[in-house]
């Protein structure tokens, strides 16, 4: 590599995108020498679909993209969004993580995408309108058609663009992705050695990580639906509140009518029409309806039953269907009880581990056999439980509800310090990530709680001290997630470290705390107590303390582990045989809490952190850039600790 001096106009866009960054000189790979431009191809939209969830006729814009890679940030001054010819990209399949088999330097960037495509004709006489649903990108996003910018969009979320200009022909969808991070962005916030950005609690993945669907509009849209199950008790009728929102896309106002159609097991089948209602040119309405199922079938570990709902929009005196959204849903009661969390009536004991999106060979971008894999090793386990520091793929939560296991949802707010709380502008992306967390996956009943952060305002020399800011996010936070769904835990996660404080009164706005802990493993105490680190013995004096501090909360081990690469030494910190005798002491800590509602194991497979991690194991026993605390290898070999977790987690009732 060699210093290239940037344009003006670039060190200005890297400047605002990046405050504090050093002007003048950036570090940036040597240019790659022009390549014969590839040959263009303009594909149709297939109808294959790797999510049940949303709308009818939503085609997945796959097959041959195109790339091209904007370590100088000079694509929007050159126009690449406006190209006409191929010259200087090269074909890639999406999704698609830019440096995905990176190992070194975890630099953030810039990326462009390109997707030549035609999109099949509307039926005589049907006034038809299209929109692009991107699944989840990395992490600024901006999108032109045919060179008229759509518009932008920030985090993981899935979001959807309008397209106004589509061509009968010929489109060209160009997509720009940016990982640059800002000081103050709500994970990957610490300085990283390429470019002082980018570092944060995982590999810094750049693309369109995951798929891309186009989908037409007849009139009016059924945006999004809603689902919300309630049970009085757990004998009593189900009342299910469907909300959905429509938007009319066309000039003039629409009576629209919505229908609702549940089917479920025991041939259960209920229909709910709606009075038809007008809806404003241009605009969109909220209507709501209930279906009451009298005896119904409750989701739970091991027993996962589901409805299938259908939410139709028709229009006009014939009342022709114009839209129709599908989702699965089910019934099933959460309780939290003198500080014990219930399911359906029973007392919840969960095993598991967590899952981070990182695959040696696509990065973020997680194939479905990748997924499937990952599935497969979590039932083979035996767990019922598992967690992410983000929204998983909407597939693998849709697998989470058929398989009966249990998913502790977080919101991507990582270890942000107290000061960044006190800024406004951060609180409210924050609570923007919240609402976007929930939205998108409450309809699944795998999700059992919305965490709000992960060891916020963590960092040892912060003495475990919650500020007024963040004290502020964690009540707003709660009430906009209980605005939106009133039946799940609100909770963060926290680190545990003797000395600090247990209880702070932001706590009166969780109905749950999640515990991470690694007694034993890190120096596990207040930065200022004159006293040698934690040992595993300290675990269980300390859950008793928690719980003492915190008696009317669920408690739950949100993470344990210890970094294992290689054979040796039970009393070696970085072997298989430590790890193993290590969790397996803090497994049957956890089991003397009969008060616990569980404990998920970090990880199930190892993940890249940043270049220089050890994870606090010596040297010679870790491997940078890898996390090692998982049960299985990142290159899917299962460690020692797997087997032996897989035999205790298998004895281990989930209720009762």
């Amino acid at each position: 590599m060699r210093a290239l001096r940037l344009t003006t106009l670039a060190l200005l866009a890297l400047a605002a995108v990046l405050p504090g960054a050093a002007a003048g000189q950036v570090d940036v790979p040597e240019p790659t020498p022009d390549l014969p431009a590839p040959p263009l191809e303009v594909q149709a939209p297939t109808k294959r679909l790797l999510v049940k969830e949303g709308q009818d006729g939503r085609l997945l814009l796959g097959g041959r993209w195109y790339f091209r890679q904007d370590d100088t940030f000079v694509g929007e001054q050159e126009g690449w969004f406006r190209q006409r010819d191929l010259a200087g990209w090269t074909p890639v399949r999406v999704p698609s993580s830019w440096n995905a088999t990176d190992t070194e330097l975890d630099r953030a960037s810039v990326g462009w995408y390109r997707k030549e495509f035609r999109l099949p004709k509307a039926p005589r006489g049907v006034e038809r309108f299209w929109k692009v649903r991107f699944e989840g990108v990395n992490y600024r996003t901006t999108a032109w058609l045919n060179g008229r910018r759509l518009g932008s969009f920030v985090g993981y979320f899935p979001f959807e663009l309008d397209l106004p200009n589509v061509r009968s022909g010929r489109n060209t969808l160009v997509v720009k992705v940016s990982s640059l991070r800002s000081r103050t962005d709500l994970t990957h916030w610490r300085p990283a050695p390429f470019n002082g950005y980018g570092v944060g609690g995982w590999w810094n993945f750049g693309g369109i990580l995951r798929e891309v669907y186009a989908r037409a509009i007849d009139t009016v849209d059924v945006e999004r639906v809603e689902v919300t199950p309630r049970l009085r008790c757990v004998r009593c009728p189900a009342r299910v509140a469907v909300q959905a929102t429509l938007r009319n896309m066309t000039a003039k106002k629409r009576k629209t009518r919505l229908a609702v159609l549940v089917r479920g097991p025991g041939g259960f089948e209920r229909r709910v029409r709606l009075e038809r209602e007008t809806i404003a040119a241009g605009a969109r309405s909220e209507l709501g309806a209930r279906v009451d199922i009298e005896s119904p079938r409750l989701w739970q570990p091991g027993r996962p039953a589901l409805y299938s709902m259908a939410v139709t929009a028709s229009t006009g005196k014939d009342e022709r269907v114009v839209g129709t959204y599908r989702l699965d849903f089910g019934v099933r009661k959460l309780e939290r009880r003198r500080g014990m969390l219930f399911l359906n009536g029973k007392q919840v004991h969960l095993r598991g581990a967590s899952i981070h999106e990182d695959d040696p060979d696509t990065g973020a971008a997680l194939t479905p056999a990748t997924r499937a894999l990952l599935l497969s090793r979590l039932r083979d386990l035996g767990a019922t439980v598992t967690r992410s520091h983000y929204p998983l793929h909407p597939a693998f939560l849709e697998a989470l509800d058929r398989a009966g296991i249990l998913y502790w949802s977080q919101v991507p707010v990582y270890q942000p310090p107290n000061s960044f709380f006190e800024l406004p502008a951060f609180r409210a992306s924050a609570e923007r990530a919240v609402r976007l967390t929930v939205q998108n996956n409450m309809n699944h009943p795998s999700v059992f709680a919305w965490s709000l952060a992960n060891e916020p305002a963590g960092a040892r020399s912060e003495l475990g001290l919650i500020g007024r800011g963040l004290s502020t996010y964690i009540c707003d936070g709660a009430a906009a997630a209980r605005e939106l769904d009133d039946t799940r835990l609100i909770a963060i996660d926290r680190q545990s470290r003797i000395g600090e404080t247990l209880w702070s009164p932001a706590y009166r706005c969780l109905d749950a705390l999640g515990v991470n802990e690694y007694f034993g493993w890190y120096d596990s105490v207040r930065a200022d107590m004159p006293r040698g680190p934690s040992t595993t013995e300290e675990l269980g004096p300390y859950l008793d303390h928690m719980r003492r501090a915190n008696p009317g909360l669920v408690l739950l081990v949100t993470e344990y582990g210890a970094e294992a690469s290689r054979r040796g030494a039970a009393t070696q910190r970085g072997t298989y045989e430590f790890q193993t005798r290590y969790t397996l002491a803090h497994l049957r800590v956890h089991n003397s809490k009969r008060w616990l509602a569980g404990s998920i194991a970090w990880a199930l497979r190892d993940f890249r952190v940043e270049p220089s991690w050890q994870g606090g194991a010596p040297l010679a026993y870790s491997t940078p850039p890898w996390n090692n605390k998982s049960l299985i290898e990142e290159s899917n070999a299962r460690k020692p600790v797997y087997f032996e977790l897989r035999k205790r987690w298998r004895r281990t009732r989930p209720l009762g």
